[in-house]
């Protein structure tokens, strides 16, 4: 079945109709009602300070941002405006406000140049854009404003109702990869929010009073979704980290004893090269890993050097972080078979609210251990790219998204569910730290330097980075700093190039297509997997 299209490309699954979740709004609501003195979120920042902001807190000063966001900034309804969001409790408090209060939430990224962030403010309109800091506003000038303290506010008086929002509003906007307002923007919907949250809660079995600790980058949609509404809807503590410190990290897990860790493959790599004696807290599950590839000997070595399961999950932005995770009830047998003794350790099962099939280039289902594109559709994907309508219909042909990732099912014989395994992309792009980077907008970007005749990008994987992008430039004027120069006013710091290579030539096809395979062997480059 097609799905329905609106003006602006947006799209209405089958599967989504009908559905109720709470919003994510009326989940906090309920627990600051039910719970108002349980802690929802201890930050850590960066010296060890912590923190701890309850339910009920939250609840109070998100209203009191609703109310500034009103009457300060004049913000209604169906606003844009824009979020640089840090791991720290006035980030979390400002997204929270401004779901109150209606708007829709530009998540973006503060490491980005001043000038991309601006790009993006103006394709989606925005009517503000909010800073962690005033230090942050002021990088950004233009009139950014720094989120003030809430916990400091008076209560609004006057104005005590939260926006009236309907499920298949638009609630969130992230960016994809890319350098400039090209770039895709996803429209998330209120219940695209609910229902992911309510699938993880589902998943991973989370209860009231479990502790989640996590560090990835709330401008992050993991951070975002699985971090901190996930929890919510489960009533759970979550414990945020400013960043990841791996000689802080292992304290955070003896300290807080979280049942579930968050985390990237190559993080537990620095782990397991950094905590010298290992030990993990009774109670504690898993670590729950997603955007990068896991090895067989990251989860092989986590298994035998810290005793503990890793529980692979896969999404996309689009696909509002996680469309599969795998099950977390595998009998000792099963893991081992499945994450261990294994060639490509699966991704999983689909969640609840969505549906994961594997298609061959007609669109037509491929039979178990058959290659295909991984298409998924249901409650937890995007509403459309927002303004793009054309894009928007190219992803969604056929009635599916389309993730540009190649996989096969395969059945696991202990349990007889058939599981998701990756084993390839049709896009271009790496995944650096789990963000993806776009290598055709790299080179478009490259290409526009006087000076430069031609340019190619390649992922290549990374230890510490998961992948990171090499950069293949011909030019005649050999001054790499210029080429460093100017992508670092075009990309954020870590999708910058972690090495440049002056070439004489770059080879591609007659019709010019460009030869990845054949520019990595030249350059002994290994290949993503």
């Amino acid at each position: 079945m097609s799905p329905r299209t609106d003006h602006d490309g947006a799209h209405a699954h089958p599967a989504a109709d009908g559905a109720r979740y709470p919003t994510i709004v009326e989940t906090l609501v309920s627990r600051a009602r039910t719970g108002p003195d349980l802690p929802y979120l201890t930050s850590v920042a960066a010296d060890g300070a912590t923190a701890t902001m309850s339910f009920g807190q939250l609840d109070a000063w998100s209203a009191r941002c609703r109310h500034w966001l009103r009457t300060a900034l004049g913000v209604a309804r169906d606003d844009v405006v824009g979020l640089l969001p840090v791991n720290d409790p006035a980030s979390v408090v400002a997204l929270f406000g401004l779901l109150r209060a209606g708007a829709v939430c530009l998540v973006l990224n503060p490491a980005d140049p001043p000038a991309r962030i601006h790009d993006q403010l103006a394709a989606r309109g925005a009517k503000a854009v909010l800073c962690a800091s005033p230090a942050d506003a002021e990088r950004l000038g233009h009139g950014a404003v720094a989120v003030p303290r809430f916990e400091r506010a008076p209560d609004p008086v006057g104005d005590a109702a939260d926006a009236a929002v309907r499920l298949d509003d638009d609630a969130l906007f992230f960016g994809t990869s890319g350098s400039t307002a090209a770039a895709k923007t996803v429209a998330q919907t209120h219940r695209n929010a609910a229902a992911n949250a309510e699938a993880l809660r589902r998943h991973h079995r989370l209860r009231a009073g479990d502790r989640v600790l996590g560090f990835l980058p709330v401008h992050h949609v993991n951070g975002v979704h699985t971090t901190l509404f996930a929890p919510l809807r489960a009533g759970a503590h979550v414990v945020l980290a400013a960043a990841f410190d791996p000689f802080a990290y292992p304290g955070l897990i003896e300290r807080f004893r979280p049942r579930i860790a968050s985390a990237v493959p190559s993080v537990l790599d620095t782990l397991l090269a950094t905590w010298r004696e290992p030990r993990l807290p009774s109670g504690f599950d898993y670590f729950l890993t997603a955007a990068a590839p896991l090895s067989v000997r990251t989860a092989h070595d986590v298994h035998r050097r810290l005793g503990a399961r890793i529980v692979q999950g896969y999404g996309l932005t689009e696909t509002t972080n996680f469309a599969t995770t795998m099950p977390i009830d595998l009998s000792p047998d099963a893991y081992r078979a499945v994450m261990v003794d294994t060639d490509v350790p699966p991704v999983g099962v689909p969640l609840f609210g969505n549906e994961v099939t594997v298609l061959d280039p007609a669109g037509r289902p491929v039979p178990p251990g058959e290659v295909g594109e991984v298409c998924m559709r249901g409650h937890n994907v995007m509403s459309r790219y927002a303004g793009n309508p054309e894009a928007t219909d190219e992803a969604f042909r056929g009635g599916w998204f389309h993730s540009g990732d190649l996989g096969r099912r395969a059945l696991d014989p202990h349990t007889g569910r058939e599981l998701l395994v990756l084993t390839g992309r049709l896009k271009n792009i790496a995944k650096v730290h789990g963000e993806a980077v776009s290598l055709e907008e790299m080179e478009h970007a490259l290409r526009r330097l006087d000076g430069v005749a031609d340019a190619a990008c390649l992922a290549v994987p990374d230890p510490v980075e998961g992948e990171s992008v090499v950069a293949v430039v011909v030019t005649g004027t050999g001054r790499e700093a210029d080429i460093r120069r100017h992508l670092g006013a075009c990309f954020p710091p870590h999708a910058l190039p972690r090495r440049i290579i002056l070439a004489p030539r770059i080879p591609r096809t007659p019709t010019g297509k460009l030869q990845r395979p054949r520019l990595l062997a030249e350059f002994g480059l290994t290949p993503p997997d």
